[in-house]
């Protein structure tokens, strides 16, 4: 849970591009492994990131054809948020609703294995590749 603790745990007294690019390399970490344990092959995933705006903090999102995996940072949040949603192939960038992951549910071994399920029945890897 090394990954998942030190991204949701960031560091929120600092400001600027410095706090921005370790946000994002945390994040990509944890996606990155995200993708692993659902054992995604390179060309079926891709990792984007968008910096942060005004109003607007960093996200980080794994993409597939059919499920969104997003880590965002706003300003605005004392918590960063961890969500995901389903999406009709590539070009669908809205998809469904969002499915908020709980601080607590990724702090602990059972929470994240519980996410992970979620995850595979969502991209419909449920029967796939276990």
């Amino acid at each position: 849970m090394n990954h998942s603790n030190r991204v949701l745990h960031a560091d929120r007294r600092r400001a600027g591009a410095a706090r921005d690019a370790s946000f994002t390399r945390r994040a990509r970490g944890f996606l990155h492994r995200i993708a692993g344990d659902l054992r995604l092959r390179a060309g079926e995933h891709d990792i984007t990131a968008e910096p942060s705006r005004r109003g607007r903090g960093c996200r980080v999102m794994l993409n597939t054809d059919r499920l969104i995996v997003e880590v965002a940072d706003a300003p605005a949040r004392q918590v960063v948020a961890v969500s995901f949603r389903t999406r009709r192939g590539r070009l669908d960038l809205s998809g469904g609703g969002d499915n908020s992951v709980s601080t607590e549910q990724l702090s602990s071994r059972e929470g994240y294995e519980s996410l992970l399920s979620a995850l595979r029945l969502a991209n419909g890897l449920d029967g796939e590749r276990r």
